[in-house]
C-alpha cells in the first residue's frame, strides 16, 4: 500500500512538473515553429507595419495568448494554413503577437478577455475590422470558425482595394483617449497601469521564465477595472468596464459564425425581434460602421450608452437595402453574463470574498424543493488563500447552496450578485449575511466586507 501511495505521489509530482513546464514550452516552441515558417513577424508590430507600408498591403495582426487553451483548434487551423484562409493570407502582411507588453493602447483596442483576436489594419494605421469573440470559458464554436475568419478576410481585402470609398466610415472603430477615465488618457501602454508596473515593455525570451514576463490580455482588463476602482469611493464600476463588449445574443441575435456579419436567427420577442431584424439579414452598417464580424458589432455595443438609446442598423435583405433602429432599453448591458470572463476573478474577490457561484440544474432545484424564480446558486469554489479567503474565514464551503444574500433572494445569476454587491459595497468592516443550504439545513454566515 505504501509503495502504491509513493507511486501515486511521484506520478502526481511529475505530472505537475510537466504541466508547469508546458506553459514555458508552449510559448518557446510556438516562437520556434512560427519563426521557421517565415510566414509571420513574431511579436514585432513595428516590423509588420513597416512591411505593410513598403508593400502597400493590409496588415493582419493575430493576438494569441499561447498558454490559454481556448480557441486552440481555430489557432491550429490558421497556423497550418487551412485552405479556407491560405489564399487570403498571402495578400496580407502577418504579425503573430503573443504578448501585450509595450503595445499602443490607442491603436490596439479589443476585448481583453479573449485569447484569440485578429485585427486588420490599413498601412496608415486605420483599423479596418476585428475578428474573434467568445462567450464561454472554454466553448467557442458558437462564436468563431475558420470559415468565418476567411469570410472576414475576404471582406477586408475588398475594402482595402476600395479604401478611399470607405475610409471615413472606419473612423469610429478606434476610441479616442477622451473616452477614458480622467488620468487614464496618460496611460499609453499596459505596463503604465499601476497594477502592471512590474512588467517590462518587451517579452523576456532570454530569461528563464518567459511566461511570467508576459502581460496577458485579461490582465489589461484587470488593470482597467482596478484603475477605475481606485478613483471611486465605493467599488461601483461603469457599465462599460463591468459589462465589456456585450454579446449580440443578449439582444436575441445569433450571428452566423461562417459568414460575414450575417444574422442566423432572431429570438422571438427579443430586443432584436421588436426592432425588426430578421434571420438572413446581412448587416452592412452598425451605427454607421461597416462590420466584418461579430467582434465589430460588439465594439459598437461596447461604446454605446447603457441608458435607453438606439442603434441604426443597415442591412441587406433579399438583395434590398433596409434601414432599422435597434432600440435598447435602460440598463440593457446587464443582460450580459460576465461569469466566463477571466477578469471577473478579481471582482469575485471584492464582492464574494473569493467564491465562485454556479447555477443549479432544474432537476437539482426540484430535488431541493426550490422554485426557479428565486436565488439558488451552488458554491463551486472557495478561495483558500488571502486575499481571496474571506468567504472561507466566514465558514462558507464548496457545495453550499446560496439562497439569500444581504436579505435579497431575487438575484438569480452570479453576475447579478457581483454587480449588486459591488454597487453596495462599503469601505467599513460591515459584514454581509449569506443564507445557505447545507445538508438539508439552512445556515446564515457573515462574510467580511473587506
Amino acid at each position: 500500500m505504501r509503495v502504491l501511495l509513493l507511486v501515486v505521489f511521484f506520478s502526481s509530482f511529475l505530472t505537475h512538473q510537466a504541466i508547469a513546464q508546458s506553459r514555458e514550452e508552449k510559448v518557446r516552441n510556438d516562437r520556434l515553429r512560427v519563426s521557421k515558417s517565415g510566414l509571420w513577424h513574431y511579436n514585432d508590430l513595428n516590423a509588420g507595419f513597416q512591411e505593410a507600408s513598403r508593400l502597400n498591403k493590409p496588415l493582419m495582426v493575430v493576438f494569441r495568448c499561447i498558454p490559454c487553451v481556448e480557441c486552440v483548434k481555430l489557432d491550429d487551423d490558421l497556423m497550418e494554413q487551412n485552405p479556407v484562409v491560405l489564399d487570403a493570407m498571402k495578400r496580407f502582411v502577418r504579425v503573430r503577437q503573443v504578448s501585450n507588453n509595450g503595445i499602443d493602447l490607442t491603436k490596439y483596442q479589443f476585448d481583453f478577455d479573449q485569447s484569440f483576436t485578429v485585427l486588420f489594419f490599413h498601412p496608415d494605421g486605420t483599423l479596418i475590422g476585428r475578428y474573434g469573440t467568445r462567450s464561454h470559458h472554454s466553448e467557442w464554436k458558437d462564436d468563431v470558425s475558420i470559415e468565418g475568419l476567411g469570410a472576414s478576410m475576404q471582406q477586408v481585402l475588398q475594402w482595402f482595394d476600395h479604401f478611399e470609398d470607405i475610409r471615413d466610415r472606419l473612423a469610429g472603430k478606434q476610441a479616442s483617449l477622451l473616452q477614458r477615465l480622467p488620468g487614464e488618457e496618460k496611460i499609453l501602454s499596459p505596463e503604465q497601469y499601476p497594477h502592471l508596473t512590474k512588467y517590462e515593455s518587451k517579452l523576456d525570451f532570454d530569461g528563464p521564465q518567459v511566461v511570467k514576463s508576459c502581460i496577458h490580455c485579461h490582465q489589461i482588463g484587470d488593470a482597467q477595472k482596478a484603475f477605475a476602482l481606485s478613483r471611486t469611493p465605493t467599488a461601483d464600476l461603469p457599465p462599460q468596464l463591468l459589462f465589456p463588449y456585450p454579446h449580440p445574443k443578449i439582444l436575441g441575435l445569433t450571428i452566423d459564425v461562417n459568414q460575414c456579419a450575417t444574422i442566423e436567427k432572431v429570438e422571438s420577442g427579443s430586443i432584436a425581434d421588436k426592432s425588426g431584424l430578421r434571420s438572413g439579414d446581412r448587416i452592412v452598417a452598425f451605427q454607421g460602421q461597416p462590420p466584418v464580424s461579430m467582434a465589430d458589432l460588439q465594439w459598437v455595443l461596447h461604446n454605446t450608452s447603457n441608458e435607453p438609446t438606439s442603434i441604426k442598423v443597415d442591412v441587406m435583405r433579399n438583395n434590398q437595402p433596409v434601414t432599422l433602429e435597434l432600440f435598447l432599453p435602460n440598463d440593457w448591458k446587464s443582460l450580459d453574463d460576465i461569469s466566463w470572463r477571466v477578469s471577473t476573478w478579481e471582482l469575485r474577490r471584492l464582492a464574494l470574498g473569493g467564491m465562485v457561484l454556479q447555477p443549479l440544474t432544474p432537476e437539482e432545484r426540484t430535488e431541493l424543493k426550490l422554485t426557479p424564480d428565486r436565488l439558488a446558486l451552488r458554491i463551486g469554489h472557495v478561495g483558500q488563500y488571502a486575499p481571496h479567503d474571506r468567504a472561507k474565514r466566514a465558514g462558507l464551503q464548496k457545495g453550499d447552496v446560496v439562497l439569500r444574500i444581504a436579505g435579497k433572494d431575487d438575484l438569480l445569476r452570479e453576475t447579478d450578485i457581483i454587480r449588486y454587491l459591488l454597487k453596495n459595497r462599503r469601505s467599513d468592516d460591515t459584514k454581509i449575511p449569506f443564507e445557505v443550504l447545507r445538508e438539508g439545513k439552512r445556515l446564515t454566515l457573515e462574510v467580511a466586507n473587506r
